[in-house]
């Protein structure tokens, strides 16, 4: 499989800290990690890691530091050729400090100019599509250009104009919503606990987008998503420890992605994506935490079977509108039980009617 993944690039260092430091004081931490940080950097980087064909497009500034991150791109096997160099400014810098006490994050992004990838003369035929929405034109070009083969966006309000991700997104094919963003774009507050909030959710977002398949992540609540009539939750794997959630968002569309284009159908996507964002959640970093396929695969396996049956064991649980939203009960082994909000709601590609 050919991949290509459309957006930011960015010279990251990650502090993992027993405790966030206090105002005006001095901090001694022996641990650190260095890598290329921005969502469609860390698909591109699982997508090699994969042993996908896969090709970042971006844009680095003239400095040492973008020579690092593309020497440690290409360590996973990404292809960089479309990754211009714009020569009158600096690689933007990602600071994470990461708390081990409460796995909690907080990221300062020094960037005095925002920059845009050069237009490239692309020669490969992807399968693919990734974009984070952050490379507005370059995603345009190659949605529209490529507008037969799968085309995915990670929807989100991340230093992003909410205006060009609106535009792109009816230009996708999936898109993969934050909860802020589709807050934001919805114009809506909503209770997670409360079914008839998220279901609301998920049909305005329906109303808005009718030709994209619409997937909403929930933070530790697991995935907003629908298949046939009824719109569900798949709950986040949580028999691992959680160490640091720098990247996993990035990781869940990477394996989104990934299983696409493997043909596998959409609760099956799920189930890996979910997998693969909880295992790097165990690890420390972006890059450095994509998870092994052959462990995603491994875990997929000790609790629905093999990965290419078509066959799906899947078990929900029915919610009424006006419950309290239920959380499944994991078992031993572990098993994702989804819950559905709504068994009547008739949800298609077209729209959905209440």
């Amino acid at each position: 499989m050919i991949g290509y993944s459309i957006g930011k690039l960015t010279y990251q260092t990650i502090i993992p800290m027993d405790k966030f430091p206090l105002e005006n004081t001095k901090t001694i931490n022996k641990e650190s990690i260095v890598e290329p940080g921005g969502n469609a950097a860390i698909v591109a980087a699982l997508f090699g890691k994969w042993n996908m064909e896969s090709y970042l497009v971006s844009v680095t500034g003239y400095d040492d530091f973008a020579e690092t991150v593309k020497h440690k791109l290409t360590e996973c096997g990404v292809r960089i050729p479309y990754v211009s160099i714009n020569y009158e400014h600096k690689t933007t810098q990602s600071l994470v400090i990461s708390s081990k006490e409460t796995t909690s994050r907080t990221e300062i992004q020094i960037e005095p100019e925002i920059f845009h990838a050069k237009k490239g003369e692309y020669k490969e035929t992807p399968n693919i599509i990734y974009s984070d929405g952050h490379e507005y034109s370059a995603t345009v070009e190659l949605f529209q250009r490529f507008s037969n083969e799968i085309r995915v966006l990670g929807a989100s309000l991340n230093g992003i104009d909410p205006k060009e991700v609106e535009s792109l997104a009816k230009l996708s094919q999936y898109v993969v919503f934050s909860l802020e963003y589709a807050k934001y774009i919805t114009r809506m507050n909503v209770d997670l606990n409360n079914p008839t909030h998220l279901l609301n959710l998920y049909k305005e977002l329906k109303n808005k987008f009718p030709n994209s398949i619409n997937i909403v992540t929930l933070h530790n609540m697991g995935v907003l998503y629908s298949v046939g009539n009824e719109v569900k939750i798949m709950p986040t794997i949580n028999n691992v420890k959680e160490v640091d959630r720098t990247g996993a968002g990035a990781i869940f569309d990477g394996t989104f992605c990934y299983c696409l284009g493997k043909g596998y159908d959409i609760e099956k996507c799920m189930r890996l994506s979910n997998i693969a964002g909880g295992l790097s959640t165990t690890k420390l970093g972006g890059v450095s935490s994509i998870p092994l396929l052959s462990d995603i695969i491994s875990y997929y396996e000790g609790q629905f079977g093999k990965v290419d049956e078509v066959k799906e064991v899947v078990q929900t649980q029915p919610v009424a509108n006006n419950a309290n939203m239920v959380q499944p009960q994991m078992q031993t082994p572990p098993v994702q039980n989804n819950t559905i909000i709504t068994n009547n709601t008739n949800v298609n590609n077209n729209n959905i009617q209440g």
